[in-house]
């Protein structure tokens, strides 16, 4: 097995890119099944058949342009293209280096981090006309879309503030959980991150946020390797050290769940009963690696810790979903009129739980909630790719079906699990947008 700091010295992203091509063109499963949700397999078939009628294969600059296409959303059903997917992104960086706006806009850790002394100033600075046009030019953010505002107050403080940064001590009967918050509910949404506290707080659960690092995919969608395995590695001492002190790990983001459980997961190991032999005493060395189609992306990262890590993590509706199977979990709910739709986001699909909050919220007297959205609907926003100019007309393009969805439902409001999804349905649509954990708090309280 490889063994690196990232993407190889002197690696060409078209090595990721052809056998890309190869393989999907080879299988041809995705020409339609994907044709709708993605700007990658459109582009890739379309290259394959120009190339067929002009005997020439895709150039340099054709295959570099698919990196630009891929959001990593997770909907493609084979994981070799999401591994040589981050590959060739990687790869491309290396080569060419990152654009500021990239690295800008795909650092919420950063941003949050040094605005948390005066949000109020920081927000007013970037509501001005001047501020605009600056972000515009410099960092490649289109002009329709606004910055969100950082919170008055982030959740690390206000988790501090209550001493829930201090690890809670072993006792008879209590389940200790560690919250990865995420940034965009650290330093945006805090009012999630709260009501995931509340809520845990009301089934008898010992809730400790550890010290945390951005999760990584962020940065990985830009191909800012470097940057994403140095948070990585941070995160997964202090996450597999909890682990094997018995807490369990929970998310709220769908994003940062999809991306602890799955991506680092994937390409982690070739045996077919590798996953269920790592359970328990870890799979053998010899099943570790990439597949032939495919590099693994974080070679450089312990491949049974990858493993362990996803198998002790866990989306918070998902462990509520649990805990009220054990009777640990009672709410009684408040009644709340009003037809409201709820979509489960592309991460969330990928993680294998079903849709653990649409069958609880559906218990509140009077709410009218429907599923709203397929398999393969993507509201389109690509975590902060949808700000930038070069991707904003795709971004409103991927999400139009959903949208349209939507519209003919005529919601009051709209729940989703993810926050990206929320900034893109409030763009859009104009509609009020809820976590589903902010409607478990608001209305339902511990029987």
């Amino acid at each position: 097995m490889r063994s690196h700091g990232g993407p190889k010295k002197g690696a060409s992203p078209e090595n990721a890119l052809q056998r890309l091509f190869n393989g999907c063109t080879d299988c041809d499963i995705c020409r339609f099944l994907m044709d709708e949700s993605c700007l990658l397999f459109p582009e890739i078939y379309r290259r394959y058949d120009e190339a067929l009628e002009t005997r020439r294969m895709p150039d340099t600059d054709a295959l570099r342009d698919l990196t630009e296409r891929c959001t990593l959303c997770g909907l493609c059903p084979c994981p070799d293209v999401r591994a040589n997917m981050i590959r060739a992104k990687a790869d491309r960086v290396q080569d060419e280096g990152l654009e500021p706006g990239a690295r800008a806009l795909s650092d919420l850790q950063t941003f949050g981090r040094l605005g948390r002394r005066a949000p109020g100033l920081v927000n007013a600075l970037l509501s001005t006309p001047m501020a605009r046009r600056f972000l515009a030019k410099v960092f490649d953010v289109h002009p329709e879309r606004s910055l969100p505002p950082l919170a008055a107050e982030d959740f690390f403080r206000w988790a501090a503030r209550r001493g829930l940064d201090r690890k809670p001590t072993p006792r008879e009967g209590t389940r200790r959980v560690a919250y990865f918050t995420g940034c965009t509910a650290a330093y945006l949404f805090p009012e999630v991150a709260r009501a995931v506290a509340t809520v845990l707080g009301q089934a008898g659960v010992a809730l400790y946020v550890p010290p945390q690092q951005c999760c990584g995919m962020p940065t990985v969608v830009e191909g800012d390797m470097a940057r994403s395995l140095r948070r990585i590695r941070a995160n997964m001492a202090v996450l597999t050290g909890l682990a094997a002190e018995g807490l369990d790990i929970v998310c709220s983001c769908p994003t940062c769940g999809y991306f602890l459980k799955v991506t680092l997961k994937e390409n982690a190991c070739l045996s077919t009963g590798c996953m269920e032999a790592g359970a328990h005493a870890g799979p053998s060395p010899s099943n570790y690696g990439a597949s032939s189609l495919a590099d693994d992306a974080f070679a450089a990262l312990d491949p049974k810790e990858r493993i362990l890590l996803s198998q002790r993590v866990f989306d918070v509706g998902e462990y509520l979903a649990r805990l009220r199977a054990e009777g640990r979990f009672r709410p009684a709910f408040r009644p709340l009129s009003g037809r409201w739709v709820y979509y489960a986001p592309c991460h969330q699909r990928e993680q294998g739980i079903g849709t653990p909050y649409l069958g609880m919220l559906q218990n509140i007297p009077g709410l009218n909630l429907e599923p709203v959205g397929s398999s393969t609907d993507c509201c389109g926003m690509g975590g902060s790719l949808g700000y930038k100019k070069a991707f904003h007309a795709a971004s409103l393009q991927l999400g139009a079906s959903l949208m349209e969805k939507i519209r003919k439902a005529a919601p009051e409001a709209i729940v989703t699990d993810c926050l990206s999804c929320r900034l893109q349905f409030r763009f859009v649509l104009g509609l009020p947008v809820y976590h589903p954990v902010e409607v478990l708090c608001a209305f339902g309280s511990r029987a």
